[in-house]
């Protein structure tokens, strides 16, 4: 029997949430903090241990840089691997998925003490997505990781990748050939200080 495997990893612990097709709850798998690419691979080599996948899901972000490319090449590698769909579901949508309600503000971490939000009216949340600051949240219905400091709710990743497999399976997502990531800010990455190589070969490297 083919199976859905959803992989969340937004956030600094990654999720896994395996379907094999049975009225069972979806098995879910969580991962220390700060994981690497490696033991993202290894839990879900452990997991699937050869089962066949009708489908591969990934939460696409917003959320952890480094995080997200994992994910989503995992997800693609796999999709690749096994010719089975792929589809993705954007993190603030996979947060409201988890509350019944309607009326509410997504939120997930991100980074410098700020929070990547989307009000959600509608299901998939059709307003557009910003970064706003804890004192710009005051006074709204607020769900997603972060949340249960600021007198909302709580959402782990565990919730987020039950809900993208919930939603696979209700048909709430297309499938596609190629994951992007989303980003609300640009990545904090910049050049090195000096050119790397043996000392003094930065005298040798020819003018720009």
């Amino acid at each position: 029997m083919s199976a859905v495997l959803a992989i969340d990893t937004a956030s600094p612990a990654f999720a896994l949430a395996i379907d094999g097709g049975s009225r069972a709850e979806p098995r879910i798998v969580e991962s220390a903090a700060d994981f690497s690419h490696a033991s993202l691979l290894a839990a879900v080599e452990e997991e699937l241990r050869g089962a066949s996948l009708e489908a591969v899901v990934a939460v696409c972000g917003p959320g952890s840089y480094s995080g997200l490319r994992a994910g989503i090449a995992t997800a693609q590698g796999l999709a690749l691997a096994q010719g089975c769909v792929l589809a993705g579901i954007p993190t603030l949508e996979a947060v409201a998925a988890c509350h019944d309600s309607r009326d509410l503000t997504a939120i997930h971490p991100a980074g410098r003490g700020e929070f990547a939000v989307q009000d959600v009216r509608a299901a998939p949340p059709d307003s557009p997505m910003r970064i706003a600051s804890p004192e710009e949240l005051a006074g709204l219905v607020l769900v997603g990781e972060g949340a249960g400091a600021l007198g909302g709710r709580e959402v782990l990743p565990r919730e987020r990748a039950a809900a993208a497999l919930a939603c696979y399976r209700a048909g709430a997502l297309e499938p596609v050939s190629e994951l992007t990531a989303i980003y609300l800010r640009e990545p904090s990455i910049t050049a090195p200080r000096r050119p790397f190589g043996p000392a003094g070969a930065q005298d040798r490297l020819p003018a720009r």
